[in-house]
């Protein structure tokens, strides 16, 4: 479908008179049937979202993102996303599945759609302590909120979206657990030990890797001394060998600290020299974050994390890399140095986040100014090296049954040649609206 230039005015119309609505306030009611287990559950969502783009027609990101497409200064694009899941539950197995199909459309890269499993798999609960998996699954490693240096085995998260659902990878794992440890009055009260196989090849997990590998990882978790800790390794495989640890640990009511270190041995990694000749070279490095969760007297949420991407590139690295994309991409260039341009951007300088500092902070507050079944937040997201920054004020309103009303603007700054700065859009409204089932 063709999206037309009033669609986002009725959006936002819509949006705004539906939270304008007073929401009268229900009894609560407890019924101890609703939280038994059901032998057959089905859930989902639908989500429409409307947005609107200005766009910076003559950057390079913008011809990398649209190529062949004439400079246009703004775009309007419509996504719609349907999630479904369901679970089986039979006594000591249960059998899962989630789905996602999403179709959009816009007037540059025209219509885009795409169909497949996010999850979904068999697991067996062997014993009281043993749990069997094999399926299709999202792993969750690390503590961060917008960043996991620990993450080995499941895709990244989008720091522009955190809670973003993602799709998983096919794997065969197990789970041990016992809570023993802490009869005996010791520091360690619980311990879960996680070990996995990720097997990769042409036609299995080839976006991990294309080569015929295990990946075998594990995870070993402890609570001591009311701290959470997890240690992590990833065996060398079609990626290299990693290993780490992250830690969680309440201060008191209102304060949480948490932290995440890991590190990677020969790892390879391309980088761009100022003379445009590229390098290519194996490297062992760390990353790590350390962030707070604080909730104050006035019941605002903060949320603040300092990252270090021991992967990334300077603030000169990537200046040599923005240089060599307006050489690269201008108006007389080679075709050869177009597909090293391409090539670049979908190695290392393409990633969502490809420089070394970064710092995340965001503010939230449910029901500001006594506004019922209201949220609003703010988050700023900056290069550290580069001085490039990202700001996204957030509102969102879920006062009707299984409807969640959310809209946001992101805009995105800094010095020329700098990553904010460099990206193919310099701002973007989201207007969203989620139906669950």
């Amino acid at each position: 479908m063709k999206v037309r230039s009033g669609t986002l005015a009725v959006v936002l119309s819509a949006f705004l008179a539906v939270v304008s609505v007073p929401a009268r306030a229900e009894e609560f009611k407890f019924d101890a049937a609703e939280f038994e287990k059901k032998p057959v559950e089905l859930f989902g969502y639908f989500e429409q979202k409307e947005e609107a783009l200005k766009l910076r027609s003559n950057s390079p990101a913008y011809q990398l993102a649209y190529p062949g497409q004439s400079g246009q200064s703004g775009l309007l694009r419509s996504t719609s996303t349907l999630e479904l899941g369901g679970r089986l539950n039979l006594d000591s197995f249960v059998a899962d599945l989630r789905t996602q199909s999403v179709y959009s459309y816009d007037d540059l890269l025209r219509s885009n759609d795409s169909n497949k499993v996010m999850e979904g798999g068999l697991r067996w609960s062997a014993g009281p302590d043993l749990t069997l998996d094999l399926g299709k699954r999202v792993q969750r490693w690390g503590k961060g909120y917008a960043w996991n240096p620990v993450g080995f085995v499941e895709r990244p998260k989008d720091p522009n979206d955190p809670q973003a659902s993602r799709e998983g990878y096919t794997m065969a794992s197990g789970e041990w657990t016992t809570a023993s440890l802490g009869e005996s009055g010791g520091p360690i009260s619980n311990v879960t030990l996680t070990g996995l196989v990720l097997p990769t090849n042409a036609h299995m997990n080839a976006d991990y890797g294309a080569t015929a590998n295990l990946n075998p990882a594990a995870k070993l978790y402890l609570l001591a001394l009311d701290t959470d800790i997890d240690m992590m390794w990833r065996a060398k495989g079609a990626r290299p060998q990693s290993f780490g640890f992250d830690f969680s640990r309440n201060l008191s009511s209102a304060l949480e600290v948490h932290g995440e270190w890991a590190r990677t041995l020969d790892a390879p990694r391309l980088s761009l020299g100022a003379n445009g000749l590229t390098t290519s070279e194996s490297m062992n490095f760390n990353s790590y974050l350390l962030g707070l969760r604080y909730l104050t007297q006035g019941e605002v949420t903060w949320i603040g994390e300092y990252y270090r991407n021991g992967a990334g590139y300077s603030a000169d690295q990537l200046d040599n890399y923005y240089q060599f994309l307006d050489r690269a991409l201008g108006t007389i260039a080679a075709p050869a140095l177009e597909n090293k341009a391409r090539a670049l951007a979908q190695g290392g300088y393409g990633k969502a986040n490809p420089g070394l500092d970064y710092l995340y902070v965001k503010a939230s507050v449910s029901e500001p100014f006594d506004w019922v079944y209201g949220a609003a937040s703010l988050t700023a997201m900056a290069n550290l090296n580069d001085g490039s920054y990202q700001i996204t004020p957030e509102i969102s309103y879920t006062g009707f049954t299984n409807v969640e009303l959310r809209a946001r603007v992101i805009v995105l700054g800094g010095p020329p040649q700098s990553e904010f700065a460099e990206k193919a859009s310099s701002s973007r409204l989201e207007v969203y609206a989620r139906f669950f089932f």
